[in-house]
């Protein structure tokens, strides 16, 4: 299974819709993480190819019909996703490590601070893609794909930067 995972979108669905039409054809999930969950909507409507999507609610998304947390099965490995701004990220990201752990997730996939980031810790994966509309940091627009191989436990993660046009999009990986 390969997820393309994205965030705080903010309105800007001509992005997201950009992206998906370089990916979605290539991806059998799209898990937006909250703050421009409707985006996935008004990107599907303008005729890109779209995969299954799957949000969850930010602080600024009003609808409340979408989830504040959602645990995804990624072809058996259970993945928290949830936008973050619930969770005391000032003191780092082991609370959202614990959460996964005690919810027997192997994963835990947040936003809100609109900067891209990676790590394990003690056997979970923790990522946030950064944001697609409004970057912080020193990278520009930002995604991530993760991978599932039903061969592994594993989940294989690649961020990339969102560089070019609307027109010409591509992707540059992103190094730490």
């Amino acid at each position: 299974m390969r997820l393309l995972v994205v965030s705080d979108t903010h309105g800007d669905w001509q992005t997201l819709a950009t992206v998906l039409g370089l990916l979605g054809r290539s991806v059998q999930a799209l898990l937006h993480l909250g703050d421009g969950s409707s985006d996935v909507r008004s990107a599907s409507r303008s005729g890109v190819p779209m995969p299954p999507a799957y949000g969850v609610r930010g602080n600024v998304d009003n609808d409340s019909s979408v989830p504040l947390l959602r645990h995804f099965d990624a072809d058996g490995r259970v993945v928290m996703v949830a936008h973050g701004h619930r969770y005391p990220l000032g003191e780092g990201t082991a609370c959202l490590s614990s959460a996964a752990r005690d919810q027997g997730a192997r994963a835990f996939f947040y936003g809100h601070t609109h900067i891209p980031y990676y790590e394990e810790r003690g056997g979970v994966v923790i990522l946030n893609p950064g944001s697609l509309s409004r970057p912080r940091g020193p990278w520009g627009p930002s995604l991530a794909i993760v991978e599932a191989p039903l061969s592994s436990n594993c989940l294989d993660v690649k961020l990339y930067e969102l560089l070019g046009s609307r027109s010409a999009p591509r992707l540059k990986a992103i190094r730490f």
